[in-house]
C-alpha cells in the first residue's frame, strides 16, 4: 500500500474512532455501581475543593487514587456534571492507546502497519465498551501501554530521558488505579525483554531516573494524603484494596479461564489471528524483525497469567491487553501479506469467525424474544455474513487485505449494532435516572431516599443528595421512624420481604428491577 494511502486511512480510522467512542456517549445515563459512584465522588471533590481524599456520599472513599476524580472534576467545571464529561476521559484514553498503538507498528512495520493496528483495536468490542464507560479502565491502559512502548524501542533510543519519562508514566499509572498501575507494567516490561533476549533489568542509573520520576509525580499527593490518612491507615488500605483483593478476591471472584474467555470475546474477532501470530513469532524469536511481535506477545501472555491468578476479576480488567494483541496481529498480517500463497492461516480463521458469529446470529433462540434483540440479531447477522463472503473471496483470490479489511468493518458494523440495539436497554437495567423520571417526586429533598439492601450511586448523582442504607431485615425498624421516606428495593428482595411490613407500605412505582415503596396514608 501506498505510504499517502496509509497516512490518510491511519488518521481515517482515528476520526472513525473519535465518533464512536464520543458519538452519543452524553445520551445515556450513568450506569450503577461504577460510572456513576465516580462521577459523584468527583461531584463531591469539585464541591468541597479537596483534591486529595476522595469522598462518596461525605464519606472518605479510599479504594482508588484521584486521577480519574481530577480529569473529570477539569472537565465538570468546563461542561458541568454531565455524562458526557464523565465518559470523556475514557475516551481520549482509549484514543490515546490507538495513536501509541499506531506509533510503535509505524516504526515496525510502516504507515500501512499503523492502518492496520489502529483499525484492530479500535474495532475490539472491549475497547469501543471501555472507552464509552466513565470509568478508569481506558486510563490505565492508556498508561501502561505507553511504559511498554517506550520499552520496546531499541535500548539505545530516546537517551538519558526515556527512564525518566517511563518512571513518569508510571507514576500517572499508579494514580490511575494504585500498585497494579506499577507492577502490571513492569511485568510486561520483565517479559518483553526475556522474550526477547535483552538485559532483563536496567542499569542503576536508569533504575534511580524511573524512580525520581515516579516519585516526581506520585509524592505530592501521596505525602499529602499519609498526612491526612496516616500511616497506619495508608497500610490497611493498601493490604484491603490491593493484597487481599489479588489474592482473596472479595465481591468479584471468578475461575482463572474467565480471563481468557474475556479476551477472546473482548478482542473478537482478531483473536484468532493473535494465537498464529503468538506462536509464530515465538518459533522466529531469533529474527530481529519479529522482536516487537514477541515482546508484545510476551506481554499479552503474562498480563493474561497476572490476572488469571488474581482472585478478584471484572471483565474490563483485561482492557490493558488489548493493544498488544492488536501489535501482534497486525505483525500476522503482515506475514500473510510477504506471503499470500503460502500464510493463509489467520484470513482463513478470521472468515470462519466471522461466518460462525452470524450463524449464530441468526439462530441463536435467545435474541428472537424482543424487538430489540431481533433487531440486534438482524442487523449483525447481515453485517457479519456479509462480510464472510467477502473474506471467502479474499481467500480465494489470496488477498488478505480484503479479509481483513471485510473482519474490521463487520466488527465496527457489530459494535454500531449493539450500541444502538443493546447499550440503552443495558442502561435501563442499570441506572435509576429513568426511575427519577417515572417519580419525580423522588427529586422532593424533604424527603428522604432509602434504599433497601443494596447500594444504588445512580440515586445519588441524579438526586444531588445522598441516599440511606437498610438492610432488608431492619426495614421494619425503618418504618416507625415516621418521616415518610420513598423506599427503593430490587424485586427479588421484595419477595423476600417480611409480609406484616409490607403491609404497611403501598407501591408508588416500578421499573425494570426497581421497585418505589411508600407508607400507607
Amino acid at each position: 500500500m501506498e505510504v499517502g494511502r496509509a497516512k490518510a486511512g491511519f488518521v481515517a480510522v482515528l476520526i472513525a474512532a473519535a465518533l464512536l467512542l464520543v458519538a452519543g456517549a452524553g445520551s445515556l445515563p450513568l450506569l450503577d455501581p461504577d460510572e456513576s459512584r465516580f462521577a459523584r465522588t468527583s461531584v463531591e471533590m469539585l464541591a468541597s475543593q479537596d483534591l486529595v481524599v476522595p469522598r462518596f456520599e461525605g464519606q472518605p472513599r479510599l479504594v482508588k487514587p484521584p486521577l480519574l476524580h481530577w480529569i473529570q472534576i477539569a472537565l465538570f467545571r468546563v461542561l458541568g456534571p454531565t455524562e458526557l464529561a464523565a465518559r470523556l476521559p475514557a475516551g481520549l484514553a482509549t484514543l490515546g492507546s490507538l495513536a501509541i498503538v499506531g506509533w510503535i507498528a509505524r516504526r515496525r512495520f510502516g504507515w500501512e502497519g499503523a492502518l492496520w493496528g489502529a483499525a484492530v483495536m479500535a474495532t475490539m468490542p472491549l475497547v469501543v465498551a471501555c472507552g464509552r464507560l466513565g470509568t478508569l479502565d481506558a486510563l490505565l491502559s492508556v498508561h501502561v501501554l505507553a511504559v511498554v512502548a517506550l520499552d520496546i524501542a531499541e535500548p539505545e533510543e530516546g537517551g538519558r530521558s526515556k527512564a525518566l519519562a517511563i518512571g513518569f508514566l508510571l507514576g500517572l499509572a499508579f494514580l490511575a488505579k494504585g500498585p497494579v498501575g506499577v507492577v502490571l507494567p513492569v511485568l510486561m516490561v520483565l517479559a518483553g525483554r526475556t522474550a526477547c533476549g535483552r538485559d532483563i533489568l536496567p542499569a542503576w542509573r536508569e533504575l534511580a531516573r524511573g524512580l525520581a520520576g515516579w516519585c516526581v509525580v506520585v509524592l505530592p499527593w501521596g505525602l499529602a494524603f499519609l498526612d491526612r490518612i496516616g500511616v497506619a491507615g495508608t497500610l490497611a488500605l493498601v493490604r484491603r484494596e490491593s493484597l487481599e483483593r489479588f489474592f482473596s478476591g472479595g465481591e468479584h471472584i471468578e475461575r482463572p479461564w474467565f480471563v481468557l474467555a474475556v479476551l477472546i470475546v473482548g478482542t473478537w474477532p482478531w483473536i484468532g489471528p493473535v494465537a498464529i501470530g503468538i506462536a509464530r513469532s515465538a518459533l522466529r524469536r531469533s529474527d530481529p524483525a519479529s522482536r516487537t511481535a514477541v515482546y508484545a506477545g510476551a506481554a499479552l501472555l503474562i498480563g493474561v497469567l497476572f490476572f488469571s491468578i488474581s482472585r478478584s476479576k471484572l471483565a474490563s480488567y483485561v482492557l490493558p491487553l488489548a493493544p498488544f494483541a492488536a501489535i501482534v496481529a497486525v505483525w500476522e498480517l503482515g506475514q500473510e501479506l510477504a506471503a499470500p500463497r503460502e500464510r493463509i492461516a489467520s484470513s482463513f480463521l478470521l472468515s470462519l469467525t466471522l461466518g460462525a458469529a452470524a450463524l449464530g446470529l441468526w439462530f441463536a433462540p435467545s435474541f428472537g424474544g424482543d424487538a430489540i434483540g431481533a433487531g440486534f440479531a438482524t442487523f449483525g447477522g447481515l453485517a457479519l455474513g456479509a462480510a464472510c463472503a467477502v473474506g471467502l473471496v479474499g481467500l480465494i483470490a489470496r488477498r488478505p487485505r480484503w479479509v481483513w479489511g471485510a473482519g474490521a468493518a463487520a466488527s465496527a458494523a457489530f459494535v454500531v449494532a449493539a450500541l444502538i440495539f443493546v447499550a440503552p436497554d443495558i442502561a435501563r437495567r442499570r441506572s435509576a435516572a429513568y426511575l427519577i423520571e417515572a417519580l419525580p417526586g423522588m427529586r422532593d429533598p424533604s424527603r428522604p431516599v432509602v434504599t433497601v439492601a443494596m447500594k444504588v450511586p445512580s440515586l445519588t448523582f441524579y438526586l444531588g443528595r445522598p441516599c440511606e442504607e437498610v438492610p432488608l431485615e431492619h426495614l421494619a425498624t425503618r418504618i416507625d421512624r415516621e418521616d415518610s421516606p420513598w423506599y427503593v428495593l430490587d424485586l427479588r428482595d421484595l419477595e423476600r420481604a417480611d409480609r406484616a411490613t409490607l403491609e404497611r407500605l403501598v407501591e408508588a412505582g416500578r421499573l425494570g428491577k426497581y421497585v418505589v415503596l411508600e407508607e400507607r396514608s
